[in-house]
Order: structure tokens, then sequence, then C-alpha cells
């Protein structure tokens, strides 16, 4: 063998293995090995529909300071994500077919609209991204490793705690969240985006954020709620008026009223800003005269990729 034979095959041999690290590297990233723990998130936020309970307290102009945190994000979204832009205006879901849960011809019933939508969503995840035309936006989505995705109904451990929420005349389901990310400490977390409720003009009912993230000792899950719910009216108020922040950089603001939309004002705010530590698989509920929330937080080993075995 020559000089310049031996040194082609070191150098391919040498190629190989660095491709093979920078492979190995990245999958260990990607799967959560590095050294980052994970955990998947489960919120429901409701509001207090009762005057008397919301007028406990009272919530001055000058003493409420709404603020988004830095480096937030919003949850995305399976539907955003896997769906077309083309299929999303037309409404066009003629290519996923859903069977009937019966064989009854009747009049379809009104309850079931919503079993529907959740079955068209788990039928969407079972299928895999749809194809899309030449020129369309389209990611990949890994409901296994992808953080900050809303994850299915099917994933969902608040499913009762919901309904009975909604079927209280108390009380209002405004937000709910079901996502997995990696827990770090304060300074290197990524607050959560949250809105709900009712739409009045740009805004809506419910607004604010979420931190997820270790307390000093990492033994614990701790979660900073920085929420606001805004009361509207046509109605222009006659003392100092409220002011709600503007949507962050990196959040889609909703779609601006067309003219000639009421134009309303902000009667009241109230603001729940509170810290919880929180035991892993337990609910934890944070109260407040006008809102409340639930919330469970539970380990999560992000499945490794598998690594196809290639020959050289």
């Amino acid at each position: 063998m020559t000089r310049s034979h031996f040194q082609n095959g070191l150098n391919q041999r040498l190629s190989c293995s660095a491709l093979i690290f920078i492979f190995l590297l990245a999958s260990s990233i990607v799967n959560g090995q590095d050294n980052r723990r994970w955990f998947q998130i489960e919120v429901s936020i409701f509001s207090n529909e009762l005057a008397a309970d919301r007028a406990e307290e009272r919530w001055d102009v000058d003493g409420t300071l709404l603020i988004y945190p830095a480096n937030i994000n919003e949850l995305r979204q399976l539907s955003d994500l896997l769906m077309i832009e083309e299929l999303l205006i037309s409404g066009n879901f003629s290519s996923i077919e859903i069977e009937p849960e019966n064989s009854d011809t009747s009049e379809p019933n009104p309850t079931n609209l919503l079993s529907e939508t959740e079955r068209r969503n788990e039928l969407i995840l079972s299928k895999g991204p749809l194809q899309q035309s030449v020129g369309s936006s389209f990611q990949f989505v890994d409901v296994d490793r992808d953080e900050f995705l809303q994850l299915p109904p099917s994933e969902s451990e608040f499913q009762q705690t919901n309904r009975s929420i909604e079927r209280s005349s108390d009380h209002r389901l405004l937000f709910h969240g079901l996502w997995r990310q990696p827990v770090v400490d304060l300074d290197d977390s990524k607050p959560v985006f949250v809105r709900g409720g009712l739409a009045y003009g740009q805004h809506f009912e419910l607004e604010g954020s979420l931190i997820l993230r270790f307390n000093d000792n990492e033994n614990r899950v701790v979660v900073d709620a920085d929420l606001w719910l805004s009361e509207f009216s046509a109605v222009a108020n006659t003392g100092q008026p409220w002011q709600l922040p503007d949507y962050p950089a990196a959040i889609k603001p909703p779609t601006i009223p067309a003219v000639g939309s009421p134009e309303y004002h902000i009667r009241q705010i109230f603001h729940l800003q509170q810290s919880r530590d929180m035991r892993s698989e337990e609910f934890h509920y944070v109260d407040h005269p006008a809102l409340g929330l639930v919330i469970m937080v539970k380990p999560y080993e992000v499945p490794e990729i598998p690594v196809a075995e290639t020959e050289f």
C-alpha cells in the first residue's frame, strides 16, 4: 500500500468518525441527554364569576404593574403545524375521513361536536403531516421530543376537572395548556405566554405569563404565575384609564378589528401574581378572588431516537 492510499483511507475513516460523533452529539441533545430534566405540565385557568368574591380586594391603576418577561414564547399548536394554509382557509378536510361513531342516520347531536373535533385532531396526529402544496410553509413535528408543543386531548389528565369547571355557573374555563419542556433555573427559563377567554378588540380577557423553573435547591418545580383578568365595557371609564401592555415582539398579535367594530374600554383589571413550589404528580391550586389556577407537573423521559446501523 502506497503512502497516498494509506493517507486517503485514514482521511476517510476520520471523516466517518467525525460524522458519527456529530450525529451522536446532536442526537444526545435532541433526546434530552444534555443533563436537562424534562417535565410534562398541565394547567387550567378559570375565572370566578361571583361579583362578591371579586369585590373582596380592590385593585388600583397605580398599584398594578403589568409586564411580560423577556424571552417569552407561545405554545405551538398541532393544527398550525400540520395543516397547510390553503386547507385552513378553505376549511376543506375532505382528505381526512372520520368514521361515524354509529350507523344512526338521525340528526347529529350537538353535544358530540367537541368529541368530533378531538377525534379529528387525534386522526391528524396519527396520520402525520398532510401533503403540502408548492410554496407553502412546512414544519416536521415530533410530539414525543418537541418542547412547548400543545399535546392532544388524549394526553390530558384534566378532562374531568375541565368539565366540572365548564358545568359550574360560578366559573368559566379560560385557558388549558398541556405541554412538555425542560425545567431549568430562573435565569435560563423560558416563560410561556398565556391568553384566553373572550376577545375584546386586540386583547383577551385573560393574558399574562407562566414560568416553570427549579427552586434554589433544584428539588422542586416552581410555577411563577403573572396573570391579569380584564373586565371590558363599551362605556369609557370616567376615572384614570387602565392600560394593558403591548404584546411581546415574539408573540403574534390577534387580528386587528375591522373598521366600525365596537370600541372597548377596560373597567377593571384583576392581577394574579403568585409563586408556588410543587410536588410532582400532585394537583396544585392557586387561589385568587377573580381567578383560579390548577396545575400538575410530572417527570418526563424523552425517548431516544433509534440510530440505524451503518456499514462503512
